[in-house]
């Protein structure tokens, strides 16, 4: 069973990581071999508040979607369009299987603009009657090993969804891609043919997405302490500071400054 570091920076999919990180514990964990081509990875997340206290996680939006089981059920979320909150109290450990960009398009119950933002059944991907091992949220060894045989029978990505993937990829992994033009010159792609892939896999436009992958990226850069507004606008190659609110209102539905007293 390997480990993916998760220690040496604090998760992107998150407000204020460095904070957030003080109230829970993350472990990620790479699938079987067979399978990774369809999960990014398996994560666990375990909290233990003290009596009555209450952390609201603030989340960023997503293109990928998740299986999850929170100890009294399963359930999918398809990619969320915008941020969401998710309240911890008590001792709680949830599951999750991230699954690679579009992997589940062949057999999702619905397209994907119809699963945007919700959580639905399942059943879909296997007889959840076969998922009791779950319940041994301390044992990650036997939760990770009953995933990889629950999902071992799902159909591998087609070579279109391997070219969303990749895709995505180069845009997750490369901050200085500043318009879709670029996103698709670095992919080897049109800008046609990447909205096609884009609407096709995720149901969302290239455009969207590029400036969601932005904002995460100014949030991990004022995560550090000498970073301002100001060095963010410039490293992220924006106009000024009017664009810069302009792009996180449309994904986060605050300014920056908002943002930085949460």
């Amino acid at each position: 069973m390997r480990q993916l570091n998760t220690h040496s920076k604090p998760s992107s999919g998150v407000y204020h990581a460095n904070k957030s990180t003080l109230n829970y514990n993350l472990k990620k964990y790479q699938p079987s071999e067979n399978l990774k081509r369809l999960v990014d990875c398996y994560w666990f997340v375990s909290w233990q508040l003290e009596c009555g206290a209450t952390w609201i996680q603030r989340n960023l939006p997503s293109p990928n979607m998740h299986l999850i089981f929170d100890q009294q059920s399963l359930y999918c979320t398809g990619v969320m369009t915008h941020a969401y909150e998710t309240p911890l109290q008590g001792s709680k450990t949830l599951i999750g299987v991230k699954f690679r960009v579009g992997a589940l398009n062949t057999i999702l119950p619905y397209p994907h603009q119809e699963l945007q933002n919700l959580h639905f059944n399942s059943g879909f991907l296997f007889d959840e009657c076969q998922s009791d091992a779950l319940h041994n949220t301390e044992n990650h060894q036997i939760c990770i090993t009953t995933l990889n045989q629950l999902l071992s029978h799902l159909p591998q990505p087609d070579d279109s969804q391997e070219k969303m993937n990749r895709t995505w990829q180069i845009l997750a992994n490369n901050p200085t891609i500043n318009t879709v033009d670029q996103w698709a010159k670095q992919s080897q792609l049109s800008v046609r043919t990447l909205q096609r892939l884009c609407i096709k896999h995720i149901g969302l436009a290239p455009k969207w997405l590029l400036r969601k992958q932005r904002c995460i990226h100014a949030l991990q850069l004022l995560e550090e302490e000498k970073i301002d507004i100001y060095d963010v606008i410039t490293l992220l190659g924006l106009t000024d500071q009017a664009h810069l609110i302009k792009e996180f209102k449309k994904i986060l539905g605050l300014t920056p400054n908002q943002y930085l007293k949460l």
